[in-house]
């Protein structure tokens, strides 16, 4: 694995931590995934060779040292936000989930600091209605799915921002390969 890759996979361990995916109880196997991957700090090891009812304040700081031992700064709720839903929109584009799958798994957040193209595609999402949704004729719906799917494709279109891949020697040096 190279830096970069490790990099943004530690970055990506602390959204989904961030935003909920991930419990405190699940912090060291996703380290220990992490190190079986090939990225090493200390904090990092420390984690993974926890057990999973560790104190959630103990294992939070962990994460927090191992997220700041790779570079990187501790995400905003915010940007957590904006990588599930971009998370989420590349696999209803890519057909890994359906667009009533992201419907649910959208539609119950409150999505901060999104740009336009999440808040078109969470438009879309909210159209659909769980009490009467099952009203829309199949030409309604198969519309419908193909506008999500389109606005999934923007949405999962990679684009820079806040807190994006760390980059200097000193940074990648915690992952082999760079």
């Amino acid at each position: 694995m190279s830096g970069t890759v490790g990099v943004e996979r530690v970055r990506e361990v602390a959204l989904r931590y961030r935003v909920g995916e991930l419990s405190t109880d699940e912090l060291p196997m996703a380290a220990a995934e992490l190190v079986a991957e090939g990225c090493d700090s200390p904090a990092l090891c420390d984690l993974a060779g926890r057990a999973r009812r560790e104190s959630a304040f103990e294992s939070e700081a962990l994460l927090r040292q191992v997220v700041d031992e790779f570079g990187l700064s501790w995400p905003e709720l915010a940007d957590g936000e904006r990588w599930l839903l971009r998370s989420l929109a590349s696999r209803a584009a890519a057909g890994r989930t359906t667009p009533l799958e992201l419907a649910r798994a959208v539609t119950e957040r409150e999505l901060r600091g999104v740009g336009e193209d999440e808040k078109a595609l969470t438009r879309l999402l909210n159209q659909y209605c769980w009490c009467c949704g099952g009203r829309w004729t199949p030409a309604e719906f198969a519309v419908w799915e193909a506008d999500v799917r389109a606005a999934a494709a923007r949405v999962s279109a990679p684009v820079a921002g806040p807190g994006g891949t760390a980059t200097g020697a000193e940074r990648q040096a915690n992952c082999p390969g760079t």
